[in-house]
């Protein structure tokens, strides 16, 4: 039985209600201490939503770390479990023809239920517009939102539901683009050039018409949801939405601009975008865990300011994973996951590794009928909607342990086979992806381990003879007399079938030394035991955290730039990029909080105990 929400507010009273939501009540400012405060949550397993009381500058208080775990993601789908709504998916995705009548009624009766769905626009006062602002009245300011990291340009709207609709009024798109605020009227809007907001923008554009806009802050969660989930263009994420609550979302007229927004919102901003006006936007501390770096976006001109008298500000920080939105991404797995098979019936489950930053990289279980059947899989994917612009495919045979990251790395050493199993190509990649040669370009990765046909190399192919494991104890000396660059090494997966050495490397006196080693490391005797070697630089200083390992590779390789392959071997490069070797781009920094913040939440703690 699938429940709806009626307000964010409603979710909040669930959480606490299954004691999974925190009240903190001494004040705090929206400047890094909530994104310190919220990190060590996040980072924690008892880590719970924080409800901030008192926020300095704000009357407004602050709700972030909401869908931070399994248990909260599950209670934000009203208890409908993703089991449930993927049969109801698949059921709604099989379009075969009935073979009886009570077939077709059956199907008939399944459909007509979809026309629950659709927004539904009330007359009546709407909650979001208890409080009005308007003229000299607006002022962005005093929302209390944050700046999550050292670096960010300034405060940003981190969870905002952004609604528009196209000139002529036929579509419309709920998305979430994260809002720079510039000063008490105007802010920023990230439109990413992929992103049906560009596209519209660029409707408007064409025409010389103001777009006009309103970003909603605060939502029942399947709404909140709805705005991030990769949607086709044709369907309007509100009805995604009441699909999902299984109830039509109420909507209400904005008050200075023609658009429609939830009516249990908790803030609204409504406003215009000029067709021609951008200024700078960012840096913003992003969800690679790096810094996504200033460019020319478009403005809004914000016209009004309604909210709720006793609103909540929602938020949420991103970073380097574990963050909130991992759980989002869990969901957008399931939930998809039916539609996927409708269009590519050969797969069986799909994974996005945490590491991978969802848009890095994707894992799929495929059952085959013919040779090169993961191959065709990885083409389709790269030319379908979000998912074009992922670097790395994986496809494995439905037996690997895909949802248990440890545990399918061991299973991809074991199955692994260089020579045979890698591909490689180019095309669109993320605006984010800050390793590719040039923006919105460059190489893509593919990996097919699934387990050989007929028609394919590796079918009943035997088993590769290992050597002889050298001695670990001379290694560090081995590879100092190697190349001096080389400041430590770790090993993993000595026993599988692809054994790795880590290598950490001083990247900033030596530039080339990715290449370099490429050139050198696979004629050495005492290291052919190794086959995968992986380069980290500098800011590397554990190598045994292969999470961290794991994110700098997903993070900073392109493909065809970066992975050396030599037969049944290879070398991955991933360390940061530069102008010596032929980089022209700026490279981020990664996200690191101040000693001043962590200091002050450490006294935080030993003061309040927050956690």
């Amino acid at each position: 039985m699938k429940k709806a929400f009626k307000d964010l507010q409603e979710f909040v009273s669930l959480l606490e209600k299954n004691n999974e939501l925190k009240r903190i009540k001494f004040e705090v400012d929206p400047y890094l201490e909530i994104s310190e405060i919220y990190q060590r949550h996040i980072q924690s397993d008892h880590g719970k939503a924080l409800l901030f009381e008192k926020v300095k500058g704000s009357d407004i208080p602050v709700l972030i770390n909401a869908f931070g775990s399994y248990e909260r993601l599950n209670l934000s789908f009203g208890g409908h479990s993703f089991e449930e709504y993927e049969k109801e998916i698949a059921s709604l995705m099989d379009l075969k023809v009935p073979n009886s009548l009570i077939g077709a009624l059956k199907k008939g009766w399944e459909l007509k239920d979809i026309f629950k769905y659709p927004p539904k626009l009330t007359k009546k006062k709407a909650p979001c517009q208890e409080i009005v602002l308007t003229g000299d009245k607006i002022d962005l300011t005093k929302l209390p939102v944050l700046t999550s990291w050292p670096q960010d340009a300034a405060p940003f709207v981190t969870l905002p539901l952004v609604f528009t609709k196209s000139v002529d009024g036929s579509r419309k798109n709920l998305g979430m683009y994260r809002v720079q605020i510039h000063d008490k009227k105007t802010t920023g809007m990230h439109w990413q050039i992929h992103k049906d907001g560009s596209h519209f923008h660029h409707e408007y554009k064409k025409v010389s018409k103001k777009m006009e806009v309103a970003v909603v802050i605060g939502c029942d969660p399947q709404t909140v949801y709805s705005a991030t989930a990769p949607l086709p263009p044709m369907i309007y994420e509100l009805i995604f939405a009441g699909f999902l609550r299984g109830e039509a979302v109420e909507t209400v007229k904005c008050i200075s601009v023609d658009l429609e927004v939830p009516a249990h919102a908790e803030i609204v901003i409504e406003g215009y975008v000029n067709p021609d006006e951008l200024l700078p936007e960012g840096p913003f501390g992003d969800h690679t865990g790096y810094y996504t770096l200033e460019e020319l976006y478009p403005v809004l001109h914000v016209t009004a300011i309604t909210r709720k008298k006793k609103a909540i500000y929602h938020t949420t920080v991103v970073g380097q994973s574990p963050q909130e939105d991992c759980y989002l991404a869990y969901a957008t797995e399931k939930l998809f996951l039916p539609m996927l098979k409708a269009i590519a019936p050969e797969v069986e489950d799909q994974h996005l590794p945490w590491d991978g930053n969802f848009h890095n990289c994707q894992i799929f279980t495929i059952n085959k009928e013919f040779p090169y059947q993961g191959r065709r899989l990885m083409s389709h994917i790269w030319g379908f909607t979000q998912a074009s612009f992922c670097k790395c495919l994986i496809t494995a045979s439905p037996d690997a342990p895909i949802h248990d990251d440890q545990d399918f790395l061991d299973y991809f050493l074991n199955h692994l086979k260089i020579d045979l199993h890698i591909f490689k190509t180019e095309g669109i990649v993320d605006a984010l992806d800050h390793s590719a040669p040039q923006k919105l370009f460059g190489g893509k990765l593919g990996i097919d381990i699934s387990h050989g046909i007929e028609g394919e190399p590796w079918f009943n192919l035997e088993e590769r003879k290992k050597l002889v494991l050298p001695k670990l104890d001379y290694m560090d000396q081995e590879l100092a007399m190697l190349n001096g660059a080389i400041t430590g090494f770790n090993t993993y997966g000595l026993d599988s079938n692809n054994p790795v050495v880590i290598l950490r490397v001083h990247k900033k006196t030596n530039p080339n030394i990715g290449k370099i080693l490429s050139e050198t490391i696979f004629s050495k005797l005492n290291l052919m035991y190794f086959k995968i070697f992986v380069i980290v630089d500098e800011k590397n200083p554990d190598l045994s955290d292969g999470h961290k390992i794991m994110w700098r590779i997903f993070n900073n390789i392109d493909a065809n730039r970066d992975l050396y392959l030599h037969q049944d071997r290879m070398l991955i490069d991933a360390t940061y990029k530069t102008k010596e070797e032929g980089f022209n781009r700026e490279w981020p920094d990664d996200l690191e909080m101040t000693k001043e913040i962590i200091k002050i939440v450490d006294d935080y703690q030993e003061k309040f105990g927050i956690f």
